[in-house]
Order: structure tokens, then sequence, then C-alpha cells
């Protein structure tokens, strides 16, 4: 009959732990993670009493109604009626200074000086055609004293412009 081998000795041998720098990191590290764990639990109880208690302060927030003293709301009211009556007086000085523009530019015309004396020649020019017409109808309609008229007017309107046109630029 064969022997019956005792394991025991291998198997205390087996339960002890030989300890080695590798073993006792992984004891470190389950302590570690043991103490996160409880830090973790206690972080989700103090975030969940955090959270009641905001819903709590929010509910009664949203129950709060505003309130602005009888006194508060006069100053408010006159302080607003003053804004309001200091716009509405510059407004009405700003068309108060606008009327009185309108008034001064409604009594003129303003054209450019050069335009005036070309309108000035042009008048004179027409008049003394005039003139020429009247002369020449006395002298019983004899068309080259018409037409030596009308030449002559011409040439005195086209000198008139060019004079008063090259004298406002030599003068500038």
């Amino acid at each position: 009959m064969k022997e019956k081998f005792d394991f025991t000795a291998e198997m205390n041998e087996a339960k002890t732990v030989k300890n080695n720098p590798h073993n006792d990191f992984l004891e470190e590290e389950n302590r570690l993670l043991d103490l996160n764990v409880k830090e973790l639990a206690k972080l989700n109880d103090n975030v969940h009493e955090l959270r009641t208690k905001v819903e709590i302060l929010s509910e009664s927030i949203q129950k709060c109604e505003p309130y602005i003293s009888d006194e508060m709301q006069n100053l408010a009211l006159k302080f607003g009626a003053t804004l309001l009556c200091n716009f509405v007086g510059q407004i009405e000085n700003k068309c108060k200074e606008a009327e009185r523009r309108i008034k001064k530019a409604a009594n003129f015309i303003p054209i450019p000086v050069t335009t005036f004396y070309i309108t000035i020649i042009i008048l004179v020019t027409l008049s003394s055609f005039f003139v020429c017409i009247i002369v020449a109808n006395a002298e019983i309609l004899h068309s080259a004293v018409i037409w030596k008229a009308v030449a002559w007017c011409s040439a005195v309107s086209v000198l008139g412009i060019a004079i008063t046109i090259f004298l406002r630029k030599i003068l500038k």
C-alpha cells in the first residue's frame, strides 16, 4: 500500500504570504482604495444634503415677492419725472432753435456769387438788346442793323460772363 502524503506543510506555506515589495504595494493600494470608497460615500452624502438644501432654498425664493417701500416708489417717480422734464425741455429748446433758423433762412435764397453776377450780366445784355431793338425799329426795320445789335449784345454778354469767371478765379 502506498503511503499517504501530507500536504499540510505545503498548505501552511502557501497561506503565509511572503513579504516582497510587490505584495506591500498591493496591500497599500487596497488600503487606499478602501479609504477612497469611504471618502466617496461621505462626499455623496454631502452632495445629497446640499442638493436638498438648495431645492428647499429655491422653493422658498420662488415664493418670495419683492417689496418696494412707498417712499422708494415716490422717489423713483420723482426722479423719472425730473428726467422726463429735462428731456422735454431740451427737445423744446432744440425745436425753438430750429424754428429760428428756418425763419432766418426763409427770407432769402442762397445762391453762389458767380451765379448772381452772371444773372446781372444777362439782365444788362437783355436790356441792351431791348434798347437796340427799339433803335432798330426806329430806322424802319433794317435787318442789318438788327443783326449788328444782336451780335453786339451777344459779344457783351459773353465778355461779361468770361470776365466774371476769370476775376473770381484770379481773386481767389
